[in-house]
């Protein structure tokens, strides 16, 4: 399948669960005008619904209908869309998909139209941000109900879904998060976080939503309650791996990719002081001068963009690039390896042409 049939599968999927999420009668009920604003920003700016995606992907794989799988589809968006909200708060960035974040926006609409200070202002936008993801995560979950009532899928795999949802995922996720945030604090003896422990982050905080996107439409399409169904664990490790190949390629794109395709800051990463496998290689490449130069320009959020330029070819020229692109091009190949217990079909090359876009994506 070519990626230009894959490209418009994907916008007739991301057209699907944008109608799902608009028709809503939830949307009825979102207010003030502020939350109402806020929970539907992401929503509204272009996105390639890739975990959507996958579940109707997924459903379609093992035999089902793609779509008695739109509710999923949308709830597993609505998830993901509330943890950004509330990891662009942690990580303080100011930009999504190209626009401000939601504390931001609402940060603005604090002072330009409520006439707040400063201060103020931005206390009312970390609020806003803080409630929204909340309400995007309760619209969830009536996704995902919605999807058992309107399509006869037995409520025994739904309420499933659901459980796992909100005890697996939910909290591997914080997991990860949390991780991410004591690596960003760890500023001295970097060189003692080991690189299975960046990947385990990284499963966390990407491969595990992936994962229940996947295991998530395989249980729809099969309408079986149990997760160790061998088409469901297929696709389950599938997505898995192919979401630590995702993070690894965003890592590298955070470094080399292009601003404005990004929809946030090249270099972003750097004045963080992200912990990736790009930065851990490169330093076990380094000089004793050329570690010294990057330990010093690796966190530091007044770096000037001419050093954010050292830095980034540091990391390019000490091979951190090249071994992150190696290495996720070795998670792709045991995620397709997964793919060879699906019967061929349309769904599973819609899957390989997922999996192609992941490591390969420029965006």
């Amino acid at each position: 399948m070519t990626q230009n049939a894959f490209q418009d599968y994907l916008l007739q999927a991301s057209q699907k669960v944008n109608d799902y999420l608009f028709q809503s009668d939830v949307v009825d009920y979102l207010k003030p005008d502020h939350i109402k604003r806020a929970v539907l920003s992401y929503l509204q700016r272009p996105s390639k619904r890739l975990r959507p995606a996958v579940l109707m992907m997924s459903c379609g794989a093992v035999g089902g209908d793609e779509n008695k799988a739109i509710g999923a589809a949308a709830g597993v968006e609505l998830f993901h869309t509330w943890t950004l909200v509330h990891d662009d708060v942690i990580d303080n960035d100011h930009l999504r998909r190209g626009e401000p974040t939601v504390h931001k926006q609402m940060e603005t609409i604090a002072k330009t139209e409520m006439g707040l200070d400063a201060k103020l202002a931005k206390d009312y936008g970390r609020d806003i941000a803080i409630l929204t993801g909340d309400v995007q995560h309760g619209w969830c979950i009536t996704s995902f109900i919605d999807c058992a009532s309107a399509n006869k899928i037995d409520p025994r795999v739904i309420l499933a879904i659901i459980r796992y949802l909100q005890t697996h995922v939910l909290n591997m996720l914080v997991y990860g998060e949390v991780l991410d945030v004591q690596f960003g604090l760890q500023k001295k003896n970097i060189e003692s976080i080991q690189e299975k422990d960046v990947i385990h982050m990284l499963w966390l905080k990407t491969g595990i939503l992936y994962e229940f996107a996947s295991q998530a439409g395989a249980m729809i399409g099969l309408n079986t309650p149990y997760i160790d169904n061998p088409l469901v664990r297929a696709v389950k490790e599938f997505s898995s791996n192919c979401g630590i190949a995702f993070q690894l390629q965003d890592d590298i794109l955070g470094i080399v990719g292009d601003e404005k395709r990004l929809g946030k800051p090249v270099g972003s990463d750097i004045r963080e002081g992200k912990k990736t496998t790009v930065l851990l290689h490169a330093l076990k490449n380094a000089s004793s001068a050329q570690k010294a130069r990057l330990l010093t320009l690796i966190g530091n959020n007044k770096a000037s963009d001419d050093e954010i330029e050292e830095a980034k070819q540091l990391l390019i020229d000490l091979n951190g690039v090249d071994y992150s692109q190696r290495l996720a091009q070795k998670y792709l190949d045991t995620a397709l390896s997964h793919l060879n217990a699906l019967r061929a079909s349309r769904y599973k090359d819609l899957l390989k042409s997922w999996a192609d876009f992941m490591i390969n994506r420029d965006l």
